[in-house]
């Protein structure tokens, strides 16, 4: 029998924080740089943002190594103050994108932890995805009674229809028990 973890066990020591998928009026552009062999920085969209760490999609020829320490700088949405800082590459993955509704895009979807961010970053990601997630259950709440609103008028409609129905079934029973009392 061996001692080694299962990988939930391991999920259950290290938690994710939960993740912002981007939307299309976000800021999606982040800068990152391998560090430290080359100098050449690689502006790219941003796919989703936690408090720990980013995904976000690259070309093939210009994707990081896993394992390996990268610079990235980037906006956090509904934010207006940058970040700058370092990001352990832990995941590097086939991806496609469909852009302009047609046209299929493949690329590598490259997943970083951050590392060594300040108190003041880690503040500020925290207050912008806070807003997004408000946002979010904001929007979700106004579509659910929406959709309830929806949904008790057509059952009230039924029900109207129903009674409506009753009712002129009910009519026109009494019609011709009349009918047939008049007759006879």
């Amino acid at each position: 029998m061996s001692n080694e973890n299962s990988p939930k066990d391991i999920q259950a020591l290290y938690p994710r924080s939960p993740r912002y998928v981007l939307q299309l009026n976000d800021k999606k552009i982040v800068r990152f740089a391998p560090y430290p062999r080359g100098t050449r920085s690689f502006y790219t969209d941003i796919h989703n943002l936690s408090e720990t760490g980013m995904a976000f999609t690259v070309p093939y020829l210009d994707t990081p190594n896993q394992d390996e320490l990268i610079m990235v700088e980037f906006t956090p949405p509904g934010s207006s103050t940058s970040i700058a800082c370092y990001g352990h590459v832990k995941r590097v993955q086939n991806f496609s994108v469909i852009e302009a509704d047609f046209f299929q895009k493949n690329c590598k979807l490259v997943a970083i932890r951050f590392v060594s961010l300040q108190d003041a970053q880690v503040a500020a990601i925290r207050a912008a995805l806070s807003l997004e997630f408000k946002k979010i259950s904001h929007r979700f709440g106004r579509e659910q009674f929406k959709l309830r609103i929806l949904w008790m008028l057509k059952f009230k409609r039924r029900k109207l229809m129903w009674s409506l129905g009753g009712v002129c079934a009910a009519t026109a029973a009494l019609t011709l028990m009349i009918k047939l009392l008049h007759f006879s």
